[in-house]
C-alpha cells in the first residue's frame, strides 16, 4: 500500500508542478490529466484483484494529492504581505474521504476549518480566494463536492445539532494547513460534542441501525442486497466503530483487540469481510458508472 501511495505522490509532483507563467487553462488541463491517469490506475488495480480498502485509500491519496496543490497554487496567488501573515486556516476531509475511504463514486466532502476569517456571514477576502482557487477547478473538473466553513463554534454548535455532521467530523483528517488549529479542532470536537453525549449518541446509532435496516430488507440473505446501507453491510461495521468510539475512545478494530472485546481471529474475519464488500462496492461503481450500492443483475466481473 505505501508503495502506491508514493507513486500517486510521485505523479502529483511531476504533472501538477507549473511554471509561473502557467494559465488557469493550461493548469486546469493538468488536473484533469492527472485525475484520469490515477483513475484508470487504480480501475486497473482494481480489476488486478487490489484489496478494496487498499484501492479506497489510494483513490483518497489521490484527492488529497490534487486539494493540496489547488491550495498552495491559490495561496501562491495571494500578494506578499497575505503569504507573510497567512491567517490560521485547515483543508479538512470528513465523512468517508476523511476515514480516506472513498470508491469510485464516492461523496468528496471537507472543511474549510478557520480561525476569525468570517464576518456578517461572508469569508474575509483571503480566505473567500483561497475558497475560490480551490473549488472553481474541482468544479470545471467535473467532481460533485460538499464543502463547508465553519470555525469551532459552528462546528460544536452544528455537531450537537446533527448526529451525521457530528459523526462525519469525528472522522476528520487533516488535508493541508495549521496542523494547531487542526489538533485545537479535534480536541474540543472529543471535549464539548463527545464528553457527556455517549449514551444519546449511541442509543440514535442503534436507532438509525434499525431503522436502515427495515428500509432496506433485516436480512444478511437478501438476494439483491444494499451492500452500503443494509444487514451485514459497510455502514453496520461503521457504527460499530463509531459507538465504540463515544464508548471507550477506541478507533479501530486493533483497538478492539487490544481491550480483549474480539479476538485476533475475530479481527481479522470482520476486516476481510469489510474489505470484501468495499471491492464489490467498488466494482459497482465501476460497472454503472455512478453512485451504486444495491447488487442487482449485473455481468461478471472480468
Amino acid at each position: 500500500m505505501q508503495d502506491l501511495l508514493k507513486k500517486i505522490e510521485a505523479a502529483a509532483a511531476a504533472r501538477l508542478s507549473f511554471s509561473p507563467d502557467a494559465t488557469p487553462a493550461e493548469k486546469l488541463a493538468r488536473y484533469k490529466n492527472f485525475l484520469k491517469v490515477e483513475t484508470h490506475r487504480l480501475k486497473l488495480l482494481h480489476r488486478a484483484g487490489s484489496g478494496g480498502r487498499e484501492i479506497c485509500q489510494a483513490r483518497a491519496a489521490i484527492l488529497d494529492e490534487l486539494l493540496k496543490h489547488l491550495w498552495e497554487s491559490a495561496v501562491e496567488s495571494l500578494p506578499a504581505p497575505a503569504k507573510k501573515e497567512f491567517p490560521t486556516i485547515a483543508l479538512v476531509a470528513i465523512g468517508g474521504f476523511g476515514r480516506a475511504e472513498l470508491n469510485p463514486h464516492s461523496d468528496i466532502d471537507f472543511m474549510f476549518l478557520h480561525e476569525g476569517q468570517v464576518s456578517a456571514g461572508k469569508p474575509l477576502p483571503l480566505l473567500a480566494k483561497l475558497i475560490d482557487g480551490i473549488l472553481y477547478p474541482l468544479w470545471d473538473i467535473g467532481l460533485k463536492i460538499g464543502y463547508s466553513v465553519r470555525d469551532l463554534a459552528d462546528c460544536v454548535k452544528v455537531a450537537n445539532t446533527d448526529m451525521q455532521s457530528k459523526t462525519s467530523m469525528i472522522e476528520s483528517r487533516l488535508i493541508i494547513g495549521n496542523d494547531a488549529l487542526f489538533e485545537k479542532f479535534k480536541r474540543t470536537l472529543v471535549s464539548k460534542c463527545v464528553v457527556g453525549y455517549e449514551q444519546e449518541y449511541i442509543k440514535m446509532r442503534l436507532e438509525d441501525q434499525a431503522t436502515r435496516r427495515t428500509k432496506h430488507g433485516n436480512s444478511a440473505c437478501m438476494q439483491e442486497p444494499n451492500i452500503k446501507n443494509g444487514c451485514g453491510g459497510l455502514r453496520d461495521f461503521q457504527n460499530l466503530l463509531w459507538m465504540v468510539f463515544f464508548k471507550y475512545r477506541a478507533r479501530s478494530l486493533a483497538d478492539l483487540q487490544q481491550r480483549d472485546f474480539v479476538s485476533a481471529s475475530e479481527r481479522k474475519q470482520l476486516e476481510a469481510a469489510y474489505d470484501f464488500l468495499l471491492c464489490v462496492r467498488t466494482e459497482l461503481h465501476y460497472h454503472t458508472n455512478r453512485p451504486q450500492d444495491v447488487l442487482g443483475k449485473m455481468s461478471s466481473r472480468p
